[in-house]
């Protein structure tokens, strides 16, 4: 065994600093978005309680200019004395001054000013007798205020005013507030940072040096070299905190561990290869014995049950039950002898659509059992493959019998052969409620049922379809499954087809 090179990004010192970085970033961007929203909320409740004495003040000039100039309350005196109503409004500090009649019509003031201003909402506002004001933010600490007013004079409304004002002194102050904080912010969330990536440097360094020696004892355990000896040399025995206590159990659990291998490494090999042969064995054998005892009572009692009268069912069985029981007594000889006994039956070309009508006609008595009918189509033809004949016997017994064991009731089972290409394909397919897409790769898997309630036969070990897989592997062809949900199922079975000359 050889040490992992562990990358930094793994460790814990990296999980711990994006733990800490990554709130503390997010916490640094929140308190600055907060911050600003909150100097802007200031900055225009300023500006707001600022443009109401704007408005009064831009009141009071229009009044004092029409009254100085005997001149009527009225929007024909605002009209008439617009130059001098914009020039006391340029004295008292306004910028781009617009002034403009009630339907918005400009009557003093720069005329590109005014078409870039038209449209904006405060101006808008403004024509519906609403003083209003628009802020817009720029780059360089900028900040520009523009505010629209009606001009009512004793109930008339008689005009417009709009003009801009500049900010942006209030505007950077603030700015300047908002940068210091956040940089002493950075400042102490950086130094709190290193203190505490320190901290756990120093903590887990220790625990990096046990994973260390643990690698080590690992990749000398096998050959029974002490790692006592490592340990020693990390000199951590002698702290008195956890690590020290970690260490010392650490050495008690390695000379357990030490004493128990050379035990466990005499007894393995034998263990697994006792396990893994017999229990294979048996398991396959079980699973094989079943069939042909199911096909022999099933004739025996159809026949019992029609008497002797009935001739052809008479000699159907009988050849049934003799070639089931021939078939059968050859497996009993095999399971009582030897188990590591070589397979002694020789592959040779053999006519496959001969192989299936033989198992669809064995297989009927069972389907007519659980009242389904089993449908051939294509043996009329020859279908030569070089194989042995008992293992593709079992492998198409095993897919029609799983086929009849999940069917739906008074369903068809479909079986057909025909040639493709340079194979030879058998498909199976029955209705039934099916297999869903995350079970299709699972059921050539030993033991794996894909679902027990719904099959109509118990006591299936799972066993059938991980055998024919096997045994598709042996002859150098393959067996898949394609399943509709509660529609059908179809398994289709390739064996490479053999020249009809071919001999083996």
């Amino acid at each position: 065994m050889h040490q992992k090179k562990r990358r930094f990004f793994h460790s814990i010192l990296f999980r711990i600093s994006l733990w800490i970085l990554l709130p503390g970033i997010a916490g640094m961007f929140l308190v600055a978005y907060f911050v600003e929203v909150q100097m802007q909320y200031h900055i225009e409740k300023q500006i707001m309680e600022e443009l109401q004495q704007v408005r009064d003040n831009s009141l009071l000039y229009v009044r004092q200019t029409l009254l100085l100039n005997g001149s009527r309350m009225d929007a024909a005196g605002f009209e008439l004395y617009r130059n001098e109503i914009e020039k006391q409004l340029n004295i008292a500090g306004y910028r781009e001054v617009l002034l403009c009649d009630p339907e918005g019509m400009l009557l003093a003031g720069d005329s590109k000013i005014f078409e870039s201003r038209k449209d904006q909402e405060d101006f808008a506002r403004a024509k519906e007798q609403e003083s209003a004001f628009l802020v817009c933010y720029g780059n360089n600490d900028q900040c520009d205020v523009y505010f629209s007013m009606p001009v009512n004079l004793n109930g008339q409304f008689i005009g417009i005013i709009s003009s801009s004002f500049d900010y942006g002194e209030l505007y950077g102050g603030q700015s300047d507030t908002i940068e210091r904080m956040i940089w002493i912010t950075v400042a102490v969330f950086t130094l709190i940072c290193l203190v505490i990536w320190f901290t756990v440097y120093r903590i887990l360094s220790p625990i990096r040096k046990l994973s260390w020696a643990a690698s080590e004892i690992s990749s000398h355990l096998a050959d029974g070299e002490q790692g006592g000896i490592i340990l020693d040399k990390l000199q951590l025995q002698g702290r008195r905190d956890e690590i020290g206590e970690l260490c010392s159990n650490y050495m008690e659990m390695l000379q357990i561990i030490e004493e128990q291998f050379q035990k466990i490494r005499a007894d393995k090999d034998r263990i697994l290869t006792l396990w893994s042969s017999r229990q294979e064995f048996y398991n396959n054998m079980t699973h094989e014995l079943k069939t042909p005892l199911t096909t022999i009572s099933g004739y025996a009692q159809l026949m019992e049950k029609n008497g002797p009268g009935d001739e052809e069912l008479f000699y159907t069985g009988t050849g049934h039950i003799l070639k089931e029981s021939t078939r059968l007594h050859r497996m009993v000889v095999q399971l009582l002898e030897l188990q590591d006994k070589a397979d002694t039956e020789e592959a040779r070309q053999l006519n496959l659509a001969e192989i299936v009508e033989s198992v669809t006609e064995t297989m009927k008595i069972k389907a007519n059992r659980y009242d389904n009918t089993l449908t051939l189509n294509g043996t009329k033809e020859c279908f030569p493959v070089i194989g042995k004949e008992d293992k593709i016997r079992q492998v198409l017994i095993n897919v029609v019998d799983n086929a009849i064991k999940y069917g739906e009731p008074g369903k068809p089972i479909h079986i057909r052969i025909t040639r493709q290409a340079t194979q030879v394909q058998i498909t199976v397919s029955n209705q039934g409620q099916g297999i869903r897409k995350d079970e299709l790769e699972m059921i050539f898997e030993p033991f794996y049922r894909a679902d027990k309630g719904l099959s109509r036969e118990m006591g299936s070990s799972g066993l059938g379809l991980s055998i024919a897989a096997r045994i598709m592997d042996e002859h150098q062809g393959h067996i898949t499954a394609d399943s509709i949900p509660g529609k059908e199922t179809v398994f289709t079975i390739c064996f490479p087809a053999a020249d009809r000359k071919e001999e083996v």
